[in-house]
């Protein structure tokens, strides 16, 4: 049995469980969790957040804390290395949510004022959680839950590990829940559902949109689509280094191979760790000289990393990533996404890889891409027969 069959029958089992997850909420270890629907209690608690550095935490009950707004909250097991998903996780919901990058157009400066809160609850004490805010520069609220006081009040009875995943809910401006994930752990997928969700609440019409052409799947062997993109330069030499690039896919017709890279959002785990990947495979000196060897030259390939997500998010995250060598591509319509068959209609984009060779025509697929070794090498390898 091939690799691809196993990989597509996974593929199909994996999503069907996703979807459920993220619907209904399943349980994680022992602990139950409040679900979809269920009014969330009103417990007291101690606020902190940078801005109170030097403070005394105050002192709210939730519903007074919400003043009648949506709310964003998380239980998080851990913040501290012991948790490799902590960092990711805080950064994507100050990214997305408290700095409201997610919720206004590229270069507009002036975040937009939503009815929205963000709190994270963690099991770590004061004085880790004061460190953390200032460490991260957070722009929302956390709760110290040492002895969790307050996760108890929403069915979270213990936690088994550091790591374990954490609870994350939206709660509408009713005190009732309307998004529940027991098990997040910095996943693009379930960040995006999160933003949907948010969306609605917040009444903000989704860019991407699903009423695109249902275009047939391409196989190996047929003519890429051509599409105009913009794209986050990664090139820290070139003049004004912020401003978006524009390009087509077809100028690279005649002259370099693609990779097309399609991944659920920035700001997760596992995309970071593909970015990474790819982005270091086109800078490495030995990559380089693979590709004299047996490509051609470096100056034979480009690699397009694309997601349904706008260009101030992946600006801050290629920032912060460090990202040189690659064109991190904004297909904020999702309309590019459609054209190879790769948006997921929860808001996101599947993790799919297409390799175009320079006659413009599709020489590779992998419609389940994983972040791993060995799909890595099986791109190598078909990029080794295109030349």
């Amino acid at each position: 049995m091939s690799r691809k069959f196993i990989k597509t029958s996974v593929f199909i089992a994996f999503s069907m469980l996703s979807i459920f997850r993220v619907n209904s909420g399943i349980m994680a270890g022992t602990n139950e969790g409040l679900t979809i629907g269920e009014t969330v209690p009103n417990p007291e608690f101690l606020i902190q957040n940078q801005y109170e550095y030097d403070q005394i935490p105050s002192t709210k009950r939730l519903y007074d804390y919400k003043d009648g707004q949506n709310l964003l909250i998380a239980f998080m097991p851990d913040i501290s290395t012991k948790n490799n998903y902590a960092n990711v996780m805080t950064s994507a919901f100050d990214t997305y949510f408290a700095e409201g990058l997610a919720f206004k157009d590229p270069f507009v400066y002036d975040t937009p004022i939503y009815d929205l809160k963000v709190l994270v609850v963690t099991n770590n004490n004061g004085a880790e959680v004061k460190e953390y805010l200032s460490k991260m520069n957070i722009d929302f609220d956390m709760v110290s839950d040492i002895n969790l006081d307050f996760a108890n009040l929403f069915g979270i009875t213990k936690w088994s590990s550091s790591a374990e995943g954490s609870f994350v809910y939206v709660v509408n401006k009713d005190n009732k829940i309307t998004y529940a994930s027991h098990d997040y752990t910095g996943e693009g997928e379930k960040l995006k559902s999160v933003q949907k969700e948010l969306f609605s609440l917040l009444g903000i019409n989704e860019t991407a949109t699903e009423s695109f052409v249902n275009y047939r799947p391409l196989m190996p062997g047929d003519d890429a689509r051509d599409f105009s993109f913009s794209y986050q330069n990664t090139d820290p030499y070139i003049h004004n280094p912020d401003i978006l690039r524009d390009g087509k896919l077809s100028d690279y017709i005649g002259k370099k191979n693609v990779i097309l890279a399609f991944y659920p959002a920035p700001f997760s785990v596992s995309c970071g760790m593909e970015v990474k990947r790819f982005d270091n495979f086109a800078a490495e000196e030995d990559f380089a000289r693979s590709l004299t060897n047996n490509y051609g030259s470096g100056d034979d390939l480009e690699i397009l990393m694309i997601s349904v997500s706008n260009s101030s998010i992946i600006k801050k995250w290629k920032d912060e990533m460090g990202l040189k060598d690659i064109k991190l591509v904004s297909d904020n319509t999702g309309e590019i996404s459609a054209m190879y068959s790769s948006y997921n209609p929860l808001g996101y984009n599947n993790r799919t890889l297409f390799l175009i060779n320079k006659g413009g025509k599709v020489s590779y697929i992998d419609w389940n891409y994983v972040v791993d070794e060995n799909d890595f090498a099986m791109v190598k390898e078909h990029l080794s027969n295109m030349n």
